[in-house]
């Protein structure tokens, strides 16, 4: 591999793509456990966003100012271009997708990226400077983070790449998963939290045995402290609460019930 190569990634996944008539892309929002199913699945190409190329609306504005964004959206139009040409050319893309409710999702996106996030707050907030104040964590989540992002993300990534409208046909909640196809694109969607479950159903669906490896825990990065103060102490506003979970996203992919347990979990005051 030359070192001239932007980065050993984008080398990576072109050499996976072009070795392949049959890839297996895990191809889904971040913090979904994308990890996981990475380790599991030999020779898969992991993505988070190929079709929307707006760095800045994925993640923290400040981070994307520091990757030499000219630069970096020129990589990603290029490889938009070059892999959407690959895909559709192949005889069968097999793309698994993960799925988890957007609030809790949310929370680990922005704890993964919390140094930029509060650059970004003390950058746009000068108050925040001056008076310190313990709340902090809690505004810069509220008001600089896109929470649009996983809403969207089935209809701006998947849809725009293969077609397949994941929100156009009922989904098993109970299961947990559910398959799609359109051409030579075939999905599957898994909520995060029946993954387990869904072992065979991945087998199977890949054609090759599988067996999820779990990692990337939050208990094991050096923000486990932080965020599970954060957990404890944050009480989002009702009407953001609604939002998310009010969304096509969740109501799509979980049950009244659960989505009703969700609300108390993030609603619930202190004792």
């Amino acid at each position: 591999m030359s070192k001239s190569t932007p980065t050993n990634q984008s080398m990576q996944w072109y050499q996976l793509l072009k070795s392949q008539e049959r890839p297996v892309l895990i191809y889904q929002m971040g913090k979904v456990g994308s990890s996981a199913l990475e380790k599991s699945i030999p020779n898969s190409i992991h993505l988070h966003d190929l079709m929307s190329i707006q760095a800045s609306k994925q993640i923290s504005p400040v981070r994307a100012q520091l990757h030499k964004p000219v630069t970096n959206q020129i990589k990603r139009v290029l490889k938009r271009t070059i892999m959407c040409h690959m895909l559709k050319r192949k005889q069968q893309v097999r793309i698994i997708s993960l799925v988890r409710e957007p609030v809790g999702r949310n929370i680990s996106m922005f704890f993964q990226s919390l140094p930029f996030w509060m650059a970004d707050k003390y950058l746009k907030d000068d108050s925040a400077v001056r008076s310190e104040r313990p709340q902090l964590l809690h505004e810069a989540f509220e008001e600089h983070v896109n929470h649009q992002y996983p809403l969207e993300w089935f209809d701006n990534e998947i849809k725009a790449l293969t077609g397949i409208d994941v929100f156009a046909q009922p989904f098993d909640q109970a299961v947990g998963h559910q398959t799609y196809q359109n051409h030579n694109f075939s999905l599957m969607v898994i909520r995060i939290d029946k993954l387990d479950q869904s072992q065979q159903a991945i087998s199977e669906f890949l054609q090759q045995d599988v067996a999820v490896v779990h990692d990337n825990q939050a208990d094991n990065k050096w923000y486990s402290p932080l965020i599970k103060e954060f957990k404890h102490s944050y009480q989002p506003k009702p009407e953001f609460v609604e939002e998310m979970l009010s969304s096509k996203l969740t109501k799509h992919f979980f049950a009244e019930p659960e989505i009703e347990q969700f609300k108390q979990k993030y609603l619930a005051t202190e004792s």
